[in-house]
């Protein structure tokens, strides 16, 4: 079990990473609507962060995790290009969940277990 000073050092980790990414939100919601894409949401911080890194060349936006899919915290990517996205999240074994926004989210695809807000 963690001490509570290595939570808060790690939570001081991803607090950049945070910041950011409810910017680009901001900044997305502004010049368009977000209700176009595929939300593929991760089992944690590290990995959705991973997956981000690696689709940065795959024209996706990411963002905070709406608070319907999951509403501790994380990182969700946004795409119109399922299959190639998913093709490539597979490629690096990366597991994920689809959910497409219509009246309210809905998951399409995937079943993350453990789900979690995990550092």
């Amino acid at each position: 079990m963690r001490n509570k000073e290595g939570e808060k050092m790690a939570e001081l980790k991803y607090l950049p990473a945070g910041i950011r990414l409810h910017i680009q939100e901001i900044f997305y919601k502004i010049i368009g609507n977000l209700n176009k894409y595929y939300y593929f949401n991760f089992e944690d911080i590290p990995t959705g962060l991973k997956a981000e890194k690696i689709l940065k060349k795959e024209h996706i936006l990411s963002i905070p995790v709406p608070n319907e899919i999951f509403k501790e915290c994380g990182v969700a990517i946004l795409t119109k290009e399922k299959e190639r996205i998913k093709n490539i999240l597979d490629k690096n074994n990366i597991k994920y969940e689809i959910w497409i926004k219509e009246k309210k989210f809905k998951k399409i695809e995937g079943n993350l277990e453990n789900k979690s807000c995990k550092i």
